[in-house]
């Protein structure tokens, strides 16, 4: 690894702290806050239970909002197709699962046509859920609309904190995993086989060899250039010539 990959790999690094971290401090800061609005609500009202139950509602509201964010956010990977002609076989290739990517696309179309479609039918629906959660949220005059804000925060704050969360940390890691994935092909010109085998097997790549080559014959041409990066398991091949003490 170079010097610019290893700046480029600390300075992302760091940017998932950040992100990490910063997510963290704010869903405490949101429980912390959604569990005082609970008990000032339960003060009001004379009744535990509407505390509860507002906070039972955030929950479930930025458990599905976490959700959403989650799919919405994940990254779409860039697969490099494998060439047989280049030596490199197919199957030493795994690709990204692209199902949830695919699920994202779809429940985007969806939400926004369902939206636009109905569109006019939002405030009246607002409002009855309002009534549905009047009573049991104690039954004061504001709990309805207490109700209704707690389930948009919790919403909103779910889907756009995973959100972040997925699209920054989740793609680190998997371009980290990506990266202890890759090899360094070696450069195994004028080595003997057997000097080849080792030098492969420590880069944890596969030669293919001809057919009775004998450990002593030099490598005349590697099928993938000196320095690629290759997955683990590769399978390369080669082609070699006997030297002159080993011809017949």
């Amino acid at each position: 690894m170079g010097i610019r990959d290893l700046f480029s790999s600390r300075t992302s690094r760091k940017a998932g702290d950040k992100i990490q971290r910063g997510v963290s401090l704010f869903v405490v800061g949101l429980l912390f806050s959604m569990i005082v609005v609970s008990v000032l609500l339960a003060l009001s009202s004379r009744d535990g239970g509407a505390g509860v139950t507002a906070f039972l509602l955030f929950v479930a509201a930025a458990a599905v909002g976490a959700g959403l964010g989650f799919v919405f956010g994940l990254p779409r990977a860039r697969a490099a197709e494998a060439s047989e002609g280049g030596g490199v076989q197919p199957g030493t290739f795994y690709l990204t699962n692209s199902n949830l990517i695919k699920v994202s696309d779809w429940l985007t179309t969806i939400v926004i046509g369902l939206g636009l479609v109905n569109l006019g039918k939002v405030v009246p629906s607002m409002r009855s859920l309002a009534r549905a959660l009047h009573d049991p949220l104690g039954g004061t005059a504001y709990a309805g609309a207490v109700g209704i804000s707690v389930l948009v925060i919790g919403l909103m704050a779910g889907f756009l904190l995973n959100y972040l969360w997925t699209s920054i940390r989740v793609r680190e890691l998997l371009e980290e995993a990506e990266r202890q994935n890759q090899q360094t092909m070696p450069d195994l010109s004028n080595q003997t086989l057997g000097e080849a085998k080792q030098a492969a097997s420590r880069s944890n790549v596969t030669l293919l060899v001809p057919e009775g080559a004998p450990d002593g014959a030099l490598v005349a041409r590697q099928a993938v250039p000196a320095g690629t990066s290759v997955p683990t398991g590769t399978a390369v091949a080669i082609s070699t010539v006997e030297p002159p003490g080993l011809r017949p």
